[in-house]
């Protein structure tokens, strides 16, 4: 139900602009909150009385003033209590804990030997446990967890609707955490998590539209467009990784052939690399090789750089993003990757003769999608600011 513009929900909208001008625009005093919103003095005086409260605000001290008393600072208080955020791969997972402003204060990695649904909640459940007893005391605690996850995801729901590399259809992962864990439970796409990590922490914060480009053992990507993520009529927006590239290629686990994902992906690479020398190869091995030179190597990592380059080259006439932001394993192809991107967008993106299109690895290096699970949370949580009640490691334990 569409909630109508009342006086407790004029309050809370009054309250959140109040608490994200102090998020993003830094200390400022009452007066100067005003000034910026246009929120009556009286009123900010109120709400900010009630942040306060709720440990979501601080006062830090007295400004310069030229006439009368001077004016008492204002801070947000990231501190106030932290998010956990899980970026969920193929036989491991990433999982970090950050405060309220999204930086990282642990990080924690863990293998996960089976694909098998149950094995994989007890895996994660028993490392965000131990990973909230390593946490200083604050006043909220633990507000959410956020798990990233390469698969069709249903975001209202929290359902993992396909998740081909995992192996996994239609499983309720919000529900079955969240009947582990007593705190709220954020399940998302990793692109997309990716996508909002770098526009909230990363090299997009003054960029209004970037896409992030996952590339690892799948393909997909997070599209930010005006400064908000795109998720579509039905959320699966973004899964480019399926786009035809080539109409007559290899035969992709979706069902279809050509798919893109299965020529600029790890898998990819270490097809190629196999064809050409003979040999079974890690894409770990693989890119070590190519950085010692390793003709083979060093041939499959232009391979998928070629047709990297290609999606992207249609993603930029399609959408015509500031940026373009290359994460996941494959950022660690390094120079040689990048020039072949270049090269390939260059010769055949029509809009890049244009516009001004920058393309880069990820400035959050392998922590970017878990920051990305953690800042779904903080989106949320900032959306509609509540005083929440504080949710330690030992309640997380019932």
């Amino acid at each position: 139900m569409t909630r109508t513009g009342d006086q407790a929900y004029i309050k809370e909208l009054n309250r959140t602009i109040l608490l994200n001008a102090l998020r993003f625009q830094g200390e400022m005093s009452r007066t100067q909150l005003a000034a910026m919103t246009g929120l009556n003095k009286a009123t900010v005086s109120s709400l900010i009385d009630e942040l306060i409260a709720g440990h979501l605000v601080v006062e830090v001290g007295h400004g310069t003033s030229q006439v009368g008393r001077r004016p008492i600072l204002l801070m947000f208080n990231a501190s106030a209590g932290f998010v956990i955020g899980i970026d969920l791969q193929v036989g491991f997972a990433r999982i970090v804990a950050t405060d309220l402003a999204g930086q990282i204060v642990q990080v924690m990695e863990s293998s996960v030997s089976s694909f098998e649904p149950q094995h994989v909640i007890d895996t994660l459940v028993r490392k965000v446990r131990e990973l909230a007893t390593q946490l200083p005391s604050s006043p909220l605690g633990i507000v959410g967890v956020g798990v990233a996850v390469p698969a069709l995801v249903d975001f209202t729901r929290g359902i993992v609707i396909n998740a081909p590399n995992l192996n996994w259809k239609n499983i309720h992962l919000k529900a079955l955490l969240e009947h582990h864990l007593s705190v709220p439970v954020y399940v998302d796409n990793e692109a997309n998590a990716g996508a909002l990590a770098e526009k909230l922490s990363g090299a997009g914060r003054d960029v209004s539209d970037l896409i992030y480009v996952s590339a690892g053992v799948g393909l997909g990507t997070g599209i930010i467009v005006n400064h908000e993520l795109i998720r579509g009529a039905d959320g699966m927006a973004g899964e480019f990784g399926h786009m035809i590239v080539e109409p007559q290629g290899w035969k992709c686990h979706c069902g279809s052939q050509g798919c893109w994902e299965m020529y600029a992906s790890e898998k990819a690479l270490v097809s190629v690399y196999q064809k050409l020398s003979g040999r079974s190869c890690t894409s770990e091995e693989i890119l070590g090789l190519a950085k010692a030179r390793d003709a083979f190597a060093f041939e499959a990592v232009q391979f998928v750089g070629k047709y990297l380059g290609i999606g992207i080259s249609n993603i930029v006439n399609a959408l015509n993003p500031t940026l373009i932001i290359i994460g996941n394993r494959l950022r660690d192809a390094g120079d040689g990757l990048m020039r072949q991107i270049h090269q390939t967008v260059q010769s055949r993106c029509f809009v890049a003769g244009y516009a001004d299109v920058q393309i880069q690895f990820t400035s959050l290096g392998q922590d970017t999608c878990a920051v990305g699970a953690a800042s779904v949370v903080l989106h949320d949580f900032f959306s509609g600011p509540r005083v929440h009640q504080s949710v330690d490691a030992a309640q997380l334990q019932s």
